[in-house]
């Protein structure tokens, strides 16, 4: 399946979610159903993330959102990756 046709399931973090910050932190699990990615994509504002307030996006929303996140999509489940600004480049941690 093409990553811009890909309709598993992402949480996203509310900041994300309503436009308010980029994508800085993306973590993945071990999906637990088909339909689930595994990924959580944050905005590295953990101390004022709200679990509650997170969104469930398409993986095909989230990369039309970034498109830098096609980069890193098919990582394994464990993976954890990071940046510090919208305009550096994905590092593997």
């Amino acid at each position: 399946m093409e990553e811009n046709e890909d309709r598993r399931a992402v949480i996203v973090c509310s900041h994300i979610a309503q436009g308010q910050l980029p994508v800085l932190r993306a973590v993945r699990d071990e999906p637990e159903i088909e339909e689930d990615s595994g990924w959580q994509f944050l905005c590295s504002g953990a101390e004022d993330e709200n679990p509650d307030e997170a969104e469930v996006w398409l993986v095909c929303e989230i990369v039309k959102s970034d498109p830098s996140i096609i980069e890193i999509i098919d990582a394994p489940p464990g993976t954890i990756v990071t940046r510090t600004s919208i305009n550096e480049p994905w590092l593997i941690l």
